[in-house]
Order: C-alpha cells, then structure tokens, then sequence
C-alpha cells in the first residue's frame, strides 16, 4: 500500500510540539538558574552576616580592650602582668602572658559576643616590629625608620599593636587594629654627694673602733657613711673623724679636726676586683693552677704560693715580688719582706683576703693597689704595709674590714660594705694598735649626683590609628 501523504494541519501540529519542548527546555533552565542564582545569593548574605557579625565581634573586642587599657597604669603591657621576659627562649614560661590581657578582662579568650557563642573574639598586643604581624622580615633601614631594636619582647619607641580578633561560622575572621602608645614614667629622686676631706679611711656603713687606733698624715681623716663608735682609750685621729649617722667617742679620744656625726654622705665607689685584672703579673686559679696572663704556665714567680682548702696561700718567710690576681680567697701567713727592704707584692682577690704574720709589704703596680678584694680584708698580727720611700698604697674591700693586732698601714683604706657574701668578717671594726699614715696622695672622691628609682614605673597609654584585614 502507498502511504497517505501527511496534510498541512499534521504538519502544523508536528512543529507546534518541538516549539512547546524547546519552550520548556528554556524555562526549565531559566528555572535552574534562578534557582542557583538564588542559591548563591543567599550563601552570599550568609556570609557577609558572618563577616558583618566576626567585624562586630572584633571592634568590640577592641572596644572592651581600650577601656582597660586606658584604666591601667601599672602594668608592661607587652611584657604582661609579671613583668617578665625571656627574649632567649620563646617557649619559657614567664612568655606565656606577654601581650595578654587577661588579667584585666579577668579570664583568658577567645570571649563571646552575645549568648549564643556565634560570634567570638581574641585580643592580643604586640611589639609594632614582632615578626608576626608582617609577611616577611622586617630590614634594618626599616627598623632604623620605626626606632626599633628587631626585638618583639622589647619596645624602644613606646608603641605597640593593639589586635582584636573576631571569629564567626564557616571560619569567618576578621582582624583589627589600632595603634598603642605606651610611655613608662618613672619616679626617680636625685642625690647629691660629696667628700669634705679625702679620708684615710672610709667606710660605707658603721664603723667601731675599740683600739688605740693611731691616723696620721696630711690626710688624716676618717669617715663612716653610717654610724661611727670610737673606745680606744688612746685613739687618736690628726683629721677630722665624721659619720652621717651618730658618733660616740670616749674621753680620751683625740681628734685634731672635725669630728661628730649629722655629716653630708661621702660617695664610695664600686669595688670590683676583676676591674683591675689588668694590672696582674700572674694569676692564680680555682682550680689550683698558676699561670701568666698569656695562659703560660707560672714558675718560679708563684713557686711560693699554695692552694690548700679553696684558698691560696703563702705560709713561709719568703715570696716572690708582683701583682698576683686571684680567682680563690687568700691567706697570707708568713712573714716575708722586711722594714729595710719590703716586699713588692699586691694582691688583688674574687675572694676573700687574710693577711697575718709579720709580713712588710708595699704596693708593686703603677696604680699603687695593695690589696683588692670582693669579699672581706682581714689583717691581723704585725702587718706592716708602708714603704720606706713614701708610696702610699691603697686597700679597696668591697664587704668589711676587720683590722687588728699592730699594723702599720700606708696609704689609703676604703670598705664598700655591701651585704656580706664572704661571712668572714660581717662589721667593720678596728682593734688593737693600728697606725694609718696617709698624705692624700690619691686625690679628693669627686662630687657625684646618683638618680635612684623610688617606685615602680607608671605607664600612659593612648591608641591612635585603625587598619582592618
């Protein structure tokens, strides 16, 4: 059979069909899209409610920072409330509250905004050179610009990175921050002090004297920067003999100057006996060793010295002439030198320095120490210390002296009196029979003003500045 012939309305129909599918394969895609379009849309306001919320949360993180910062005025903010750092060692644990500002808030973060705990927020103060807030390390014409020191535990130009940190859903963050200056002021009171004499002896504390103590010379003065007690039934002083605090003398006691207590201070100097290494021609050890300062082995020189006990020590009538330091206390116990020809030996200690026996001894290197120590001096026996051609040498203790027996002393005695680490000697007294002869020949103690701190620092703190990321 032939088929029909399709008529002009099957046509039409046949065409009107495939127009309808394409309509809607159009408005199903319309469809889809309006709804991803949609879809998006609303992921998009979901995050910028996130990011409008984590912003919310850091500026009033800020917020809240400021107001407790501005309040307190004792506290290193960078250091945090122990006032500790260890730049050495990141992992020690007086860092673990650098920056922090817990202890103000009263607990440590993060800390929510609202009930819910959606929104959260840090807070954090830095150096504005910590390593941490820039991408790459800072150069040195930049820290030179910023008048930094590279260090993030410590500010040189008193300003600070105040950051606040908000935190939202999805991993939202939002940082802010302002610029925090943070100057110290600290209390100081200024102190004037001067010597009205170039004494014999000085002494920075108490002084008791219970022997015949005999000064003499152009300089023959004698002065405590505390209290001063005088007994010696024949004690007598060619100077003036002062303390700043009181001063009690027996009745026989003679003075041929000045002399009471209620007296302006007289600056002592530090004593410190590696302060004049440089003047040793042998050094003696801890360890039991002799050596020149080269590090070569020492002969002959220190053949006479011993160690013995901790200490170094020379027992008999002979030693040998020099400068020798030591880094142990020393005895000296024998008798070498005498009147007519003195031994030119100086000895300057880490330790502790005894001297007794009937040994004569002047000053051997050109700044004319006799003894130097930075423990106590005690010189007991006949000790003769002068020179039959008038050096006079000097005796500086950095803890106290204890003199006694029948010295005969050239020169100049100067006892620091800081607390005692050697228990040797804990007052500095003088019994016996000594004799100080002192011409002033090492010059007036200058005139020095010294700043003391009188508190803890105050701090003034002010931020400035905004930057977001």
């Amino acid at each position: 059979m032939k088929a029909r012939p399709m008529n002009a309305a099957q046509s039409e129909n046949g065409v009107a069909l495939i127009i309808v599918l394409l309509l809607l394969a159009v408005m199903s895609g319309l469809v889809t899209g309006m709804t991803m379009n949609g879809h998006v849309e609303i992921a998009m306001a979901a995050n910028e409610i996130s990011y409008a919320g984590a912003r919310a949360a850091a500026e009033a993180g800020m917020n809240r920072a400021i107001e407790q910062i501005l309040d307190d005025t004792t506290t290193n903010l960078l250091a945090g409330p122990d006032g500790a750092v260890d730049a050495a060692n990141a992992a020690a644990s007086v860092n673990a509250d650098n920056g922090s500002i817990a202890f103000l808030i009263g607990s440590a973060g993060p800390y929510a905004l609202g009930t819910s705990g959606q929104y959260t927020y840090s807070i954090r103060i830095f150096d504005d050179d910590d390593p941490a807030l820039y991408p790459s390390a800072l150069t040195a014409a930049q820290l030179t610009a910023m008048g930094e020191d590279g260090s993030a535990y410590t500010s040189a130009n008193d300003r600070l990175i105040l950051r606040s940190t908000g935190f939202g859903p999805s991993g939202t963050t939002v940082r802010v921050s302002r610029v925090l200056e943070s100057v110290d002021n600290v209390s100081t009171s200024t102190t004037t002090t001067t010597t009205l004499s170039n004494p014999a002896i000085l002494v920075n504390g108490d002084l008791v004297v219970t022997g015949n103590i005999g000064v003499s010379g152009l300089s023959a003065n004698v002065h405590a920067n505390g209290d001063m007690a005088i007994s010696g039934n024949s004690a007598a002083v060619d100077g003036a003999a002062t303390a700043v605090g009181t001063f009690t003398a027996n009745n026989n006691w003679h003075a041929g100057g000045a002399q009471g207590g209620g007296r302006p201070t007289v600056n002592v100097p530090n004593i410190n006996a590696l302060d004049y290494l440089s003047h040793a021609d042998y050094i003696l050890k801890a360890d039991g060793t002799k050596t020149l300062p080269n590090g070569a082995v020492c002969g002959a020189p220190c053949s006479q010295w011993t160690m013995s006990g901790g200490m170094w020590r020379i027992t008999g009538n002979s030693a040998n002439d020099g400068t020798f330091f030591s880094y142990a206390p020393v005895h000296i116990s024998g008798s070498p030198g005498s009147a007519k020809a003195p031994k030119s030996l100086s000895v300057i200690a880490t330790g502790s320095i005894e001297i007794s026996g009937s040994p004569y001894f002047k000053p051997e290197n050109s700044a004319k120490l006799q003894f130097v120590t930075d423990g106590d001096l005690t010189i007991s026996g006949n000790v003769d210390a002068d020179d039959v051609t008038s050096v006079e040498g000097q005796i500086l203790v950095r803890e106290q002296i204890k003199i006694s027996g029948n010295p005969d002393i050239q020169g100049q005695i100067i006892a620091q009196n800081v607390p005692s680490v050697s228990t040797a000697v804990t007052d500095n007294t003088i019994s016996g029979h000594a004799h100080v002869l002192y011409n002033g020949s090492f010059g007036a103690i200058s005139t020095t003003t010294t700043t003391t701190t009188t508190g803890p620092p105050t701090y003034v703190n002010n931020v400035s500045g905004w930057l977001e990321s």
